[in-house]
């Protein structure tokens, strides 16, 4: 497979990237400051700077994502205009931007996959993880997801996004770190009662980018760890 990966200096992005590489297949790196995805153009250059190097896109994933709480998100009470506005822009907007130039090239390639990155916080709310546009940042997701993939299922090309659950990565640190989050792990978490690897998402990707997931799109793959059994 021939694969675009957005966000890969991040914790996520960079395990998709190790492990899709070292299943054989071939990726173009792309992150910030070389290509910012979540500004006009951006999305645009990293498409097309992939599909030369590559020679065509099999499949894209979209690991751009941010915690805003340093920017004031955090309950709708008192979340800032600059925590809410930030945020949708490069978690959700991102992803916007990145499909409308990539899935054209996954048709003209003659079909792929795109996954996502999302959260159970898209879906599930909890007391210890009240920030509002974050979860509304991967809400949106959700909807940005299926209807994308209605659209792109006639051109042979699926769209999917992974739920996840509290993931080890920099951007976890708050809550790796937080002794009450972890003595609830075992709530949070039913299957394992720790926190999940970067790596374990990084393989529900590679499932969702190949034909072993021929027929799923539109779909929110819950790598979770059973938080959304609650």
């Amino acid at each position: 497979m021939r694969v675009l990966i957005a966000g890969a200096g991040g914790g996520i992005g960079s395990a998709c990237q190790q492990l899709i590489h070292d299943e054989g297949h071939r990726t173009f790196d792309v992150d910030r400051p070389g290509w910012d995805i979540a500004r006009p153009g951006g999305a645009e250059k990293a498409v097309q700077d992939a599909t030369e190097a590559l020679g065509g896109l099999d499949g894209i994933v979209h690991a751009v994502g941010m915690s805003g709480r340093q920017l004031g998100d955090g309950p709708v009470s008192s979340l800032t205009d600059e925590g809410w506005s930030e945020i949708l822009r490069v978690n959700l907007e991102s992803a916007m931007r990145l499909m409308r130039a990539g899935i054209p090239a996954l048709r003209d390639s003659g079909g792929g996959s795109f996954v996502t990155v999302g959260s159970m916080l898209g879906q599930s709310a909890d007391r210890d993880f009240l920030t509002a546009a974050y979860a509304a940042s991967k809400a949106g997701l959700l909807g940005l997801t299926r209807t994308a993939a209605l659209e792109a299922a006639a051109w042979d090309v699926r769209v999917n996004v992974i739920a996840a659950g509290l993931i080890e990565t920099p951007m976890s640190a708050r809550a790796a770190g937080d002794e009450h989050i972890q003595q609830r792990l075992t709530e949070l978490h039913p299957l394992g009662g720790r926190m999940i690897s970067a790596h374990t998402v990084a393989e529900a990707a590679l499932w969702l980018l190949s034909r072993a997931s021929g027929a799923t799109t539109g779909a929110a793959l819950p790598v979770d760890a059973g938080w959304g059994l609650r």
